[in-house]
């Protein structure tokens, strides 16, 4: 060891000798009471953790089976329901293969609506379907 380190060693134990002293002086200052609860307390840490909670392998098995009656209990609610889907008739079945069968022509649709004039019919005598901007 250096004589550089000496006097910092020093300091180290005057200032342990100083807080032992602090704490020993203290501790004398602790009432009976305050003793006996403080023993109490420490002895009852020490005890094993089954011995102080003797129930907690039963409290997760009721908290995991509640949680799994809850999360059954959804799924029932969630399920679709169990009706049979009608079966498809004969000529919807033949329809709609000859649909698929023909291409989607846009002109053909844009003249449907220009062959029925019920729709501009329609718009016109509905007041509210074009709002009008008054000046």
């Amino acid at each position: 060891m250096t004589r550089e380190h000496e006097p910092m060693n020093r300091s180290d134990d005057r200032f342990d000798q100083t807080m032992r002293a602090l704490h020993a002086q203290a501790v004398a200052q602790v009432s009976s009471p305050t003793r006996a609860r403080l023993r109490v307390a420490r002895q009852a840490a020490a005890r094993p953790a089954v011995e102080r909670e003797p129930r907690r392998g039963l409290n997760w098995v009721l908290g995991s089976g509640l949680a799994a009656v809850f999360a059954v209990a959804i799924g029932l609610q969630l399920r679709p329901s169990q009706a049979p889907a009608p079966a498809p008739s004969a000529a919807a079945v033949a329809s709609a293969t000859s649909e698929s069968n023909t291409a989607f022509d846009t002109d053909t649709a844009i003249a449907a609506l220009d062959e029925n004039p019920d729709l501009y019919l329609w718009l016109a005598s509905n007041d509210d379907a074009v709002p009008t901007l008054e000046p």
